[in-house]
């Protein structure tokens, strides 16, 4: 290599002048042992270059090249030469010494890098490495110098490729430090002194050299180790420390160019050199890396992608890949094949011969591994393929005619569909690579399936052979994930004659030959095998995803391996995080398998054969009646046949395993349901002939315990079946015929059990198991005797149960004729009785709940009592199943006999005298058997302890209650009880008495208690009882309410229960219980207990702690009262809760004071958060007993000042108790602070709203004098009550300001003792304001102002006056600086502005301080992120309550306030929220919710804009206050990203119902998006104001703004839009354009009057022209995404997907209109014509295959804007049918787009899901209403119809772009609107499609669906 010019370079940096510094004369290397450490000797002054001079340079060559020098020496003067160079700066040489010194240093670099290079190697022994040369790291640092300066100075250097051998040694020394001292290297330490290697490294691959680019050889030998290395400390995971950051960096830094170097092909010879030496350490490697795949970032991230890279290129580079393409071999599979091997002649198959090699020594880390490898292969044959695609395209682009195809019909998809479903098909692999594909898969799998043949003997063990098997088991699922996941087979593209298919079957007999030998395993097993059970479970999961066929008829056997495998799962770790236990993949089998043959249509296969296989257990011959005797297993197969048992029943009465069969089951079609009886019938009668078997002499007496465990079992699936059957009128009546079927099977067995005998029981066993009597009679005494009648009994009543409920609903669907038929048979003739039957009737004999197995028969009651007196007294699970299955007889036997009993009510009322004897006589009988059924269920003394309270799972969505009978024992049956009774309390609480009704109250309160205790307890994590499935739901539903005893008995039940809890707790923590109080004696006690509080110091002592179950329990009772529908409750029982709920809040208050010192701060938390609770449930009842029922009634406190001082002062101790304890605010007790604040308010406000509704007759009036008359006496007093209220407030402020010691603490001030009474006068005051403004609703008071002449009323405007002038004040003393503050404290005397002599103008004028707006910007700012919670909660409630003084001036004449008041609140106002609207950080949460106080302010202020004529500045500010709501309405959609949505829309229907589900499920999860939603309405509420009173003009100017907005003009400059068409992501739109659309929803909605409308009409073209414009620029595939949000900034624009939805919404008011907005025919062709390219772009997202990792579609938010898509077009159709069949291409097009969206459904396409089956029948029911719409208007598109129904016969036959059709469910739901479209089509019409159809599927479509539409259907108008 030739060097540069060696003349000296040029001037460097004067900037970068260094300095001369002492030379350090000695230097020695630091290593660690067992590296040996290089110390130089000290030379002679003689022998060292010196210092200065032009002469060092060339001293330092020279003396390196002297021969006198050893190596040593040399190495260290050259070291001490390099330490010298370096400096602080990084070199000693100025620009005039460099430019004297005689050899330049670049010329000097190269020297030194040729010399120190040499140095590693000898020449002379074939360039070998010399080791002590190597591990002196002085020479790493020489290098380094050079390699550094070389590149600084741009300098040129050769650098040896055998460098790559010292890398190599250097990592094989490390590793071999490692093996020898690994303890003393695992902290890190011993790694340091390899820094300076890895540091060259780096500098060394990053040279531009291209040194490393010509031998294979050397890089092997510097990979190899350096896997080596790695691999030891990934394994010895060597984490968080020097070792693992420099390992891992390390081989980052070798193997990145060593990929690099990979890219150029190898020969042959590389190729096995590679495979021998490599791709075992990498795989090893590999095989540690892959667990952390996609959780993380870094180093091993960096490095896992680096060894698949160089595994990709080594093994399937270009150059090799097509030896690997042409493996062939799958066709030795077939069965007329005779070759048996396949002989592989390339030199490919040396990398097979290497994984041989691997199964062989039994390489399992490299072995699990092999399926990654296999997935690499697959990335490059598609690379491979995509890259030839692409050529071809050009090639075919470039030699395409001109001319285009003639279209068939039904193909008008439109040029973007087409080019979407291209994209897709060819990302599809051709036959012809997955076949290669197949064999490269097949010749992995080939080796490890002979291994395991080889084990699989009748000799072997498979527990010796266990980790064998579990290693070659877990190689083949790994090969087998991949295959799967990239759906390698697909069976219709099969082109090998069914070779493939043929090896996949071999895989899978493999497979089940394995588990079937493991689960004949009779051990009790072990951890190994677990682990063998769950690679096996998994391996037949991957094989039936692949190809289900491969089972064939081998259903049986899986079912038996899932079933045997159970009895391992109680040896799995259920709890472990990094591995799925064996249960799950258990269950997750069966689901799997029930839900394909779901798909399958034979459902009825998998179900039934579970139920062979669980036979199976025991085998019996069918055919002779006997036990199968088999090889006569030992005698501990018995207990491993009742372990298997205990497991079989474990497993079927799992809720997961039994919802997938109860969906299966629903949704098989209607004319399967009679077969599917029909062979349930025939299974049922196998399993009670091998119970018989199992019973008999013959067998083994634990058979027959086992058979009858197993029956249970078996009882639960079959009543799954018949209780989960869909009735239709169509089936009905085959499926009665097949349940009768049923019952004859059951009933000759049933029949004893039923009937009136002694030894009913006994003769039922016998007839069950086939015993003679005697045989019976004589075991009658044993427990497992007891036990087998128990499961016998749940057998045959879970059938006949489940069959008799089914049989109700099939009489209900059939014809009369027939239904009375089924019903006599049946013999409950009453099912099909109507009401003439009943008064024609003349005897009443009961026929019994058993009347179908025989009559007569015993009643229920009769045989409960037979069954319990001996065989319910047992503690087993049997026994509580048994009793609940009895809980079910009884309540169907409550609800028929209510149904008798209320129809013979109707005909004793209507016969004759001696009928009327009759009927009541045979009422009475069948009340007295109510009775007794209720007692039953009410009962307790079946079981001991049956009181007590479990827990018990349940299933969320499914009504069916017989689900959740699983795992039923006797801790949970007392829980499950009352959730049964809670459930029914219709049915049982009329025949209830009174003892068993309070006990019951009792029991469902305590009940209640534990399960929100539980909830809390355990977190949301655990399936537990939600509210509405729980006896707690049963307080909130106004069903128990209906009864009037439970009116009456409940308030004294929870009010006892309440008291008594509440005293134990609180005698506990104070030694005392007060007795009922005084209060006035009470307050003068809390002032001096807070005063000397507050003039103590506090000083921490935590003696005491809660009893945290009783507060619990206190807690849940309080939110048990508040959450009950209080409407039903009487005077009395709202007297009792409010007065118990004050004492409360006394003994809380108080308790909080005497035991500040005494308890820790989170105790002190909890009894505040009692009191908030306590507080909330006190609003709750006076909100009833003040508001709605009881007008009249008062509340407990004869005094309402009284209770007015307690509000308030209540709250300010327990907020200065707080206060003492913990100083900061977490937000957990900031959202305390404003509950109770807000709850404290409204208890003012429903106070003061009584009071003042009581005085409001005073006002009536034109003018009332001074002196009342007696009638007004009640109301005068009223009025004083309320003026003494807002007087006690009052002075409560005034005294609080006197103190001047509690004034100069302005933030305890403000919190303790402000804010409390703040929160009290806004709420006092909004009393006023909306009683009057609930007066002004009235016709009789519209627009009239009150007026009256009283003192009474001069003192309340008078304190009204005042607080309004203490509000403008402290306002804005809120609002200045602290240091303004402190200066103007002193002159500023709130007690004269408190007193009222001096008003708040002098104040402001003389005292207040004017401050600069950046400042007050400043301090908004630091408000809104939380730097204050005391300020804000000040200035919420003082704008709330100014907002309540605006009202009151409207409404009352004599409330005033000064003239400046309005400007400084509305500037206050206006200022807070713009910093609002302009803030770039996410505010936080709270400040949504303070905020509220400026836009209740905005509201009001909008009202007096309208109706205040006299205003100043009123035009201006309209306009200002219409631009601040549309900028922060802004920033709300912009912050509520996807859930920005209209107001129509929350309130709407269709469409709009699912998105508001979803957001109401989203708020569930962030409240801070239900916070911002409620500021957002009441902004809308603001705006909506403005809009409704608004003047002509105003209007006007408000419509200037919103058009402006739409538009996108900037407010600045006007030639700036913010609406801007983006790139492929999209465009965006500012927040004001977004605002823009919703406030044009609410002109629309909320405009009225002729004017106004006339205002709004005038501009609706342009409007809707701004919404077109809007939609074009933000369409794009992206709109259906979501991105995540990355920090605390704010969104750069709103959410482009939800404004289009919302312009849509808009487009469909507008278009339903018609009467009042006219649209032009180009905007109903825009309107129609969005939806379509709308969806069009979804189509796109799904089928390419876009990179950016961040994005995820919004399946929720695309369904609602499908749905309103819909909604736009066919109300396009419906009110402008002529215009739009204008555009009926446009129509076409767009509908054509809908329908493909539903071809998508239920299927993964591309990267991204598509929507849900369960969305896609939504969407279906959406475009169906287009087409019913088209019906509609056949008159106007008639003829049109025909193109709409092409299309959908088009997709459906499977030419759609996805070619797959649609899904059936889908289908069902669309087909009434495709009816609609045959049924419009003309005869005409029809055969123009059976013409050009021609031959082929869509003919007989066509001709099938007309002929389903006239049988089936006959269209009748909209659904």
């Amino acid at each position: 290599m030739k060097r540069k010019d060696t003349s000296p370079p040029q001037k460097p940096n004067p900037s970068k002048k260094t300095k001369k510094t002492k030379r350090n004369p000695q230097t020695q290397c630091v290593d660690d042992a067992p590296v040996e450490v290089v110390k130089a000797k000290p030379f002679d002054r003689k022998e060292t270059v010196s210092e200065v001079g032009p002469w060092k340079n060339l001293e330092l060559i020279l003396s390196l090249q002297s021969s006198e020098l050893s190596d040593k020496e040399k190495v260290e003067l050259a070291f001490s030469f390099v330490e010298a160079y370096k400096g602080e700066k990084g070199s000693y040489y100025d620009e005039d010494e460099e430019e004297c010194q005689a050899v330049t240093v670049s010329r000097l670099v190269m020297y030194l890098s040729d010399w120190i290079q040499s140095l590693f190697f000898s020449k002379e022994q074939n360039f070998q490495v010399k080791a002590e040369i190597c591990l002196d790291f002085r020479c790493w640092n020489i290098l380094r110098f050079c390699l550094k300066q070389s590149s600084i100075l741009h300098v040129s250097i050769n650098l040896s490729r055998y460098l790559l051998k010292a890398i190599g040694f250097i990592a094989g020394d490390l590793l071999s430090a490692l093996n020898k001292a690994l303890s003393d290297l695992g902290d890190g330490h011993g790694f340091e002194a390899f820094s300076s290697v890895v540091d060259c490294v780096e500098l060394l691959f990053s040279s531009k050299s291209g040194m490393f680019n010509d031998n294979f050889d050397l890089w092997f030998s510097a990979v190899e180790p350096v896997l080596k290395l790695t691999h030891r400390v990934l394994a010895e995971n060597i984490k968080d420390g020097v070792a693992d950051a420099f390992v891992l960096k390390f081989s980052c830094l070798v193997l990145e160019p060593f990929s690099t170097f990979m890219v150029q092909p190898t020969k042959k010879n590389g190729f096995h050199d590679f495979v021998d030496k490599l791709v075992e350490p990498l795989l090893s490697v590999l095989g540690l890396l892959l667990p952390s795949e996609g959780k993380g970032y870094g180093l091993e991230m960096t490095l896992l992608k680096l060894i698949q890279d160089i595994l990709s290129l080594g093994l399937f580079h270009s150059s090799h890949i097509d030896g690997f393409l042409g493996l062939g071999g799958a066709e030795r599979y077939l069965p007329e094949s005779k070759v048996n091997k396949t002989v592989l002649k390339s030199y490919h198959r040396h990398f097979f011969t290497k994984f041989e090699n691997m199964l062989l020594v039994k390489k399992e880390l490299e072995l699990s591994c092999m399926g990654s490898l296999f997935s690499l292969f697959i990335n490059r044959v598609m690379k491979q393929q995509r890259d030839s695609n692409q050529l071809q395209e050009g090639i075919a682009t470039k030699a395409s005619p001109a001319g285009q195809a003639e279209v068939e019909p039904g193909k008008q998809l439109g040029t973007a569909t087409k080019s979407s479903a291209k994209s897709h098909s060819s990302s599809f692999l051709r036959w012809e690579s997955r076949k290669s594909l197949f064999d490269f898969f097949l010749h992995l799998m080939e080796p490890i399936l002979l291994k395991i043949d080889g084990h699989v003997e009748p000799s072997s063990d498979v527990t010796s052979l266990s980790a064998d098997f579990c290693c070659l088991i877990k190689s083949a699922n790994s090969l087998l994930f991949h295959f799967a996941h990239e759906r390698i087979y697909v069976k219709t593209e099969d082109a090998s004659g069914g070779a493939c298919f043929c090896f996949l079957k071999k895989i899978f007999t493999t497979i089940v030959s394995v588990a079937s030998r493991l689960q004949h395993t009779y051990s009790e097993g072990s951890k190994m095998h677990v682990l063998l059970a769950k690679e096996l479970i998994t391996a037949i999961g991957y094989l039936l995803q692949i190809e289900y066929e491969v089972i064939e008829n081998d259903l049986v056997t899986l079912w038996r391996i899932i079933l045997s495998f159970t009895r391992f799962s109680s040896l799995s770790s259920e709890d472990a995080e990094d591995d799925c236990p064996l249960t799950s993949l258990l269950l997750g089998l069966g689901r799997q398998l029930i839900n394909l043959y779901s798909d399958l249509r034979q459902v009825s296969v998998a179900v039934f054969d579970m139920c062979k296989a669980v036979r199976l257990l025991i085998p019996f011959d069918g055919d002779n009646g006997e036990m199968v005797d088999i090889r006569e297993p030992p005698l501990s197969t018995v207990h491993l046949v009742e372990r298997s048992a205990q497991s079989v029943e474990k497993l079927l009465s799992c809720q997961d395993l039994r919802l997938a069969m109860h969906k299966a089951i629903k949704v098989i079609p209607e004319g399967q349901a009679s077969d599917f009886i029909k062979i349930l019938t025939t299974d049922v009668s196998e399993t009670i002939d091998w119970i018989r078997a199992s019973c008999s002499a013959s067998s083994r007496e634990q058979e027959g315990q086992v058979a009858a465990f197993l029956a249970g079992a078996l009882s639960a699936i079959y009543s799954l079946v018949l209780d989960s059957l869909t009735i239709k009128t169509g089936n009905s009546i085959n499926v009665g015929e097949s349940m009768n079927s049923v019952v004859i099977l059951i009933r000759p067995c049933l029949t004893h059990l039923v009937s009136s005998g002694s030894d009913c029981i006994e003769n039922f066993l016998s007839a069950v198991t086939g015993k003679g009597l005697d045989i019976i009679i004589a075991e009658r005494n044993r427990e497992t005797y007891r036990k087998s009648v128990r499961l016998f009994i749940i057998f045959f009543l879970r059938i006949y149960m489940s069959s008799r409920s089914l049989s109700r609903q099939v009489i209900s669907l059939m014809p009369p004729k027939k239904s009375k038929e089924m019903a006599g048979i049946m013999g409950d003739s009453a099912t099909a009785r109507r009401g003439s039957d009943w008064v024609k009737k003349k005897s009443w004999n009961d026929e019994g709940y058993f009347s179908w197995i025989c009559q007569p028969s015993a009643s229920i009651v009769n045989i409960i009592k037979q069954i319990s007196d001996i065989y319910l007294k047992d503690d087993g699970a049997d026994c509580s199943l048994l009793v609940y299955i009895l809980y079910g007889v009884a309540l169907q036997r409550l609800a028929d006999l209510n149904r008798d009993i209320k129809s013979l009510d109707y005909v004793s009322q209507i016969s004759d005298h001696q009928m009327h004897d009759t009927v009541l006589e045979h009422v009475s009988v069948l009340g007295c058997e109510g009775e007794e059924l209720t007692g039953f269920l009410l009962g307790n003394t079946i079981i001991p302890g049956f009181a007590e309270v479990g827990t018990f799972e349940t299933i969320d969505n499914t009504d069916q209650w017989i689900l959740r009978a699983s795992g039923i024992d006797r801790k949970c049956l007392p829980a499950v009880r009352l959730w049964v009774l809670s459930q029914h309390i219709d049915i049982w609480c009329p025949h209830a008495g009174k003892k068993n009704m309070k006990n019951f109250l009792s029991q469902l309160i305590g009940s209640s208690v534990l399960s929100l205790k539980n909830s809390v307890d355990k977190g949301t994590q655990n399936k537990q009882t939600g509210l509405e499935q729980s006896p707690l739901g049963l307080f909130c539903d106004s069903v128990l309410y209906e009864h009037e005893f439970v009116r009456r008995c409940l308030a004294p039940s929870l009010s006892h229960i309440l008291k008594t809890t509440a005293d134990a707790f609180f005698k506990e923590l104070t030694e005392e219980v007060d007795s009922p109080p005084d209060w006035s004696e009470v307050l003068i006690l809390l002032e001096s207990s807070v005063a000397k509080l507050q003039s103590e110091a506090f000083s921490e002592g935590h003696v005491s702690q809660l009893d945290n179950g009783k507060y619990t329990a206190c807690q849940n009772l309080l939110n048990i009262l508040c959450g009950m529908p209080k409407e039903y409750m009487n005077k009395k029982s709202l007297q009792l809760y409010a007065t118990f709920l004050l004492d409360l809040e006394r003994s809380i208050v108080f308790s909080m004071l005497r035991c500040l010192e005494k308890l820790s701060p989170g105790d002190m938390q909890n009894l505040f958060s009692l009191f908030i609770t306590c507080r909330k449930t006190l609003k709750s009842v006076a909100m009833v007993s003040c508001d709605k029922v009881l007008r009249s009634t008062e509340l407990p406190l004869s005094d309402i000042s009284l209770l007015t001082s307690w509000l308030f002062k209540s709250v300010q101790a327990v907020v200065t108790c707080q206060e003492r304890v913990r100083s900061d605010f977490t937000r957990k007790s900031r959202d305390a602070l404003f509950a109770l604040m807000d709850h404290t308010s409204y208890m003012f406000l429903t106070v003061s709203r009584d009071q003042f509704s009581k005085a409001l007759p005073l006002f009536d009036g034109q003018v009332i004098s001074t002196e009342l008359s007696e009638g007004s006496g009640q109301a005068n007093r009223a009025f004083e009550s309320l003026t003494e209220q807002a007087e006690t407030l009052l002075i409560a402020l005034r005294d609080t300001f006197r103190d001047e010691n509690t004034v100069s603490e302005s933030k305890t001030l403000v919190l303790n003792k402000l804010v409390p009474i703040f929160s009290s006068l806004s709420g006092l005051l909004w009393g006023i304001a909306s009683t009057v403004s609930h007066r002004d609703m009235q016709k009789s008071h519209m627009n009239a102002k009150l007026r009256w002449k009283s003192e009474e009323f001069s003192k309340l405007s008078g304190i009204i006056h005042v607080l309004s002038n203490f509000i403008e004040v402290f306002a804005q003393y809120l609002f200045l600086s602290a240091d303004v503050q402190r200066e103007i404290r002193t002159s500023l005397d709130w007690t004269r502005l408190l007193d009222g002599t001096e008003g708040s103008n002098g104040l402001v004028c003389g005292d207040m301080v004017e401050t600069s707006s950046d400042v007050k910007k400043q301090i908004i700012e630091s408000l809104i992120k939380g730097s204050s919670t005391e300020v804000v909660l000040a200035l919420r409630h003082l704008l709330i309550a100014s907002a309540a003084i605006l009202n009151l001036n409207l409404q009352i004449k004599g409330i005033t306030f000064s003239p400046s008041f309005v400007p400084v609140l509305t500037g206050i106002s206006f200022d807070l929220l713009s910093v609002l609207a302009g803030l770039s950080e996410l505010p936080l949460e709270f400040s949504f919710i303070w905020l509220d106080g400026a836009a209740k302010f905005l509201e009001e202020l909008g009202s007096h804009l309208c109706l205040y004529k006299r205003m100043v500045n009123r035009d201006h500010l309209y306009s200002k206050s219409i631009e601040l709501h549309l900028k922060v309405i802004g920033k709300c959609i912009s912050l509520q990203g996807k859930e920005a949505t209209l107001e129509s829309h929350e309130t709407g229907f269709g469409t709009n119902v699912i998105h508001a589900k979803k957001v109401q499920s989203e708020r569930s999860r962030s409240q801070r998006l239900h916070w911002l939603e409620k500021l957002k309405g009441r902004f809308r509420m603001s705006f909506k104001v403005l809009i409704h009173n608004s003047e002509e003009s105003h209007l006007k100017s408000g419509l200037e703004a919103i058009q402006r907005a739409l538009v996108g003009v900037c407010e600045v400059c006007p030639a700036i839009y913010s609406i801007q068409t983006g790139d492929r992501d999209g465009g965006r739109i500012s927040e004001t354009a977004a605002a823009g659309i919703d406030c044009l929803d609410l002109v629309l909605e909320h405009a009225t009057g002729g004017n106004r409308m006339n205002e709004v009409k005038g501009r609706i073209q342009g409007l809707m022209s701004a919404v077109f414009g809007i939609m074009a620029h933000l369409q794009s595939p992206f709109i259906f995404c979501t991105y995540e949000v990355v920090g605390n900034q704010c969104p750069k624009s709103p959410d482009a997907g939800s404004v289009i939805l919302m312009c849509v919404e808009v487009l469909i008011r507008i278009a339903g209109k018609h009467a009042l907005f006219e649209m032009n025919p180009s905007h109903i062709s825009q309107s129609i014509l969005m939806p379509g390219a709308i969806f069009r772009d979804y189509g796109t997202l799904l089928h390419k295959d876009y990179q950016q990792q961040d994005l995820q579609v919004d399946q929720k938010f695309s369904l609602s804007l499908y749905g309103a898509c819909c909604r736009l077009i066919y109300t396009a159709v419906k009110h402008h049918p002529k215009k739009t069949e204008r555009s009926i291409a446009t129509l076409l097009e767009s509908v054509s787009a809908l329908l493909h969206c539903l071809e998508t459904a239920g299927s993964k396409v591309g990267k991204f899901a598509s929507f849900e089956v369960e969305e896609g029948i939504t969407c279906a029911c959406f475009l169906r209403r287009i087409y019913e719409e088209l019906r509609q208007q056949k008159e106007v598109f008639g003829h049109h119809c025909f193109k709409f129904l092409s299309t959908y016969i088009w997709v459906s036959c499977g030419y759609g772009p996805l070619k797959t059709g649609i899904k059936r469910e889908i289908d069902e739901a669309l087909r009434p609107g495709v009816y609609a479209l045959v049924d419009s089509c003309s005869d005409q019409d029809r055969q123009y499609l059976h013409t050009v159809f021609g031959e082929g599927p869509c003919r007989n479509y066509l001709a099938a669906l007309k002929q389903e539409s006239d049988l089936n259907f006959k269209y009748e108008g909209k659904v």
